[in-house]
């Protein structure tokens, strides 16, 4: 095919992210014509992939700032192949968390040993000296001079030489990229880039994680390690870059995370609470969402200031 030859999105032998990409392109640019949106329906009917693939797409499209309103002014009805590669899936999460993310300034308590908690928000990294922590929704952390205390929640350390954080009865030393959880019962890490170093309180004894594995601890028992698979870790490090991701996930579930971490709450009629989705999605802004599941579900979206109802 000769260079800028003008094809269709929904070519026979493209993939489902090509064509995915080639119909999202096609949204930004107008409103469908009726056979447009006839075969852009057919081609979502054909495979659950494609309406997770598209719902990807979408995502990107969001996040690198090009897509514009779906009905907005009319263009013509083109994709241009050599303009949208297909992207390795680390290339793929590595656009995706391209997206502008809105951060919260966390609450600061106090000045020696301040503590920080943060409500239905991803807090703004806080620097130290030896790196950043980014805390989780409904978290509280404790900053001294000289080491770090995760209270309860969740957070993200970005550590070079020097980082100490502390979880219930464990010291952590992390060079590089850890996802640090906290509950009454239990503390879990996970290294997603570098190492991280721990051990007990009163012990000598050090464990060191590599990337891409997880120790969760409970009281005395023996800790449990694991290794994670590359979609796993994608997963769990999506929420400090202002991503979600779900895979098959209902809407029920999916709601309940937007409303986590948004004022604007999403609201799903019980006729849709138990259909499933894939998809890369902004954290931050649920009315994306709920305009790409009403796409895909063929559904109707109701919505003010304070909410979003989707049936």
């Amino acid at each position: 095919m000769r260079r800028g030859a003008r094809v269709s999105p929904t070519l026979a032998n493209a993939s489902p992210e090509e064509a995915a990409a080639g119909w999202t392109a096609r949204l930004d640019k107008g409103p469908l014509s009726t056979g447009e949106q006839q075969a852009f329906q057919h081609w979502l009917d054909q495979d659950i992939r494609h309406k997770g693939a598209f719902l990807r797409a979408k995502a990107i499209w969001h996040a690198s700032g090009r897509l514009g309103a779906l009905q907005g002014p009319k263009g013509p009805a083109i994709a241009h192949p050599e303009r949208l590669p297909t992207l390795p899936r680390r290339r793929f999460f590595a656009a995706a968390a391209a997206a502008v993310v809105l951060l919260a300034a966390p609450k600061r308590q106090g000045k020696a040993n301040s503590l920080y908690t943060t409500n239905n928000a991803v807090s703004a990294p806080l620097n130290t000296a030896f790196g950043t922590i980014t805390l989780d929704c409904f978290s509280r952390l404790k900053m001294g001079l000289e080491s770090n205390r995760l209270v309860n929640g969740r957070c993200c350390v970005q550590g070079r030489t020097g980082m100490i954080m502390k979880a219930g009865d464990f010291i952590f030393a992390p060079h590089g990229r850890m996802l640090l959880s906290c509950t009454p019962t239990q503390v879990m890490a996970t290294t997603v880039s570098g190492t991280v170093r721990l051990r007990r309180h009163h012990s000598d004894e050090w464990w060191t994680l590599t990337s891409g594995a997880q120790i969760t601890l409970r009281g005395d028992l023996p800790p449990e390690i694991r290794s994670l698979l590359p979609e796993e870790l994608d997963s769990q490090n999506a929420w400090s870059i202002g991503r979600l991701e779900v895979h098959d996930e209902s809407m029920a579930s999916i709601a309940n995370t937007f409303n986590r971490y948004n004022q604007r709450q999403l609201h799903v009629a019980p006729a849709l609470a138990n259909r499933r989705l894939t998809g890369v999605f902004s954290l931050n802004h649920p009315e994306e969402f709920a305009s790409a599941a009403r796409t895909i579900l063929g559904a109707r979206l109701t919505e003010n200031t304070q909410s979003l109802l989707l049936y």
